[in-house]
């Protein structure tokens, strides 16, 4: 449990959220492709409940409605308060866990695999969408971005504060564990994790994740030319994201 002080802060957060989400044109643009992509993606409803953890500033709302919604601390427009590394549902009750931007903000990264193993479903889905880091994309999240992006830690190994919860900063993170849990530590997440298959890898989102300016800055582009971007970008083949993206999708499913 976070003390009272960083529930504060990230209530805070989740409103300035919310608001970048109500005035960015661009960012709203992409966060719906997004959406629309895991959506097309969750198992059938009969599969169990769809649960998102890390629901921010809660916008998942609007995209996939039947979703229930949840973060570390329950805001208005939370469903639940749930810590992704202990999750309080039962063993296969869940048919779909989603998660944007979370795996790289947790201590113990392992952890959440291993919970989505308990709780996932047979035929269930830990759907995630995180940042990628390509040739392109790498010197923006190493010396531009607030979060670290940190290729020489252990992925699955503790973060210095993990066993401080209620002194560690929930929005603390390294950005490179993503790529590296679906890159060259990959064969060692199918080792430890065998009954989580996965079943889907995109890279995604080139120079128009930068040109949305994000939560924290305004759209670098008039909308004309964000969408120009973007059409350009549609046109590219998937393999070119592996030196220009900047995010990633990847679902793994319960066997």
């Amino acid at each position: 449990m976070l003390d009272p002080a960083s529930r504060d802060a990230t209530l805070e957060r989740f409103e300035r959220h919310r608001q970048a989400w109500h005035d960015n044109e661009a960012l709203r643009t992409l966060y719906r492709r997004w959406y629309g992509m895991v959506r097309d993606r969750l198992p059938p409803r009969s599969t169990g409940r769809f649960i998102e953890l890390g629901s921010g500033p809660g916008f998942a709302r609007e995209l996939i409605p039947e979703m229930e919604l949840s973060d570390v601390v329950k805001a208005p427009f939370h469903d639940l308060e749930v810590d992704a590394q202990r999750l309080p549902f039962a063993a296969g009750e869940i048919g779909a866990l989603v998660l944007f931007d979370v795996l790289h903000h947790l201590p113990r990264p392992g952890q959440l695999f291993a919970e989505a193993t308990r709780v996932l479903a047979r035929g269930g889905r830990l759907i995630l969408c995180e940042p990628y880091v390509s040739t392109l994309s790498y010197p923006i999240y190493k010396f531009l971005h607030e979060e670290r992006c940190d290729f020489g830690v252990d992925p699955f190994g503790d973060r210095d504060d993990a066993s401080r919860p209620e002194g560690r900063d929930p929005f603390d993170g390294n950005q490179a564990i993503p790529s590296m849990l679906l890159g060259p530590r990959r064969v060692d997440l199918q080792i430890r994790f065998p009954q989580l298959a996965l079943t889907d890898l995109q890279r995604l989102a080139g120079p128009s994740y930068p040109a949305s300016g994000g939560f924290s800055r305004r759209a670098l582009l008039p909308m004309a030319l964000f969408r120009a971007l973007l059409a350009i970008e549609d046109r590219l083949p998937e393999v070119a994201f592996r030196l220009l993206g900047f995010r990633l999708l990847a679902v793994f499913e319960r066997q």
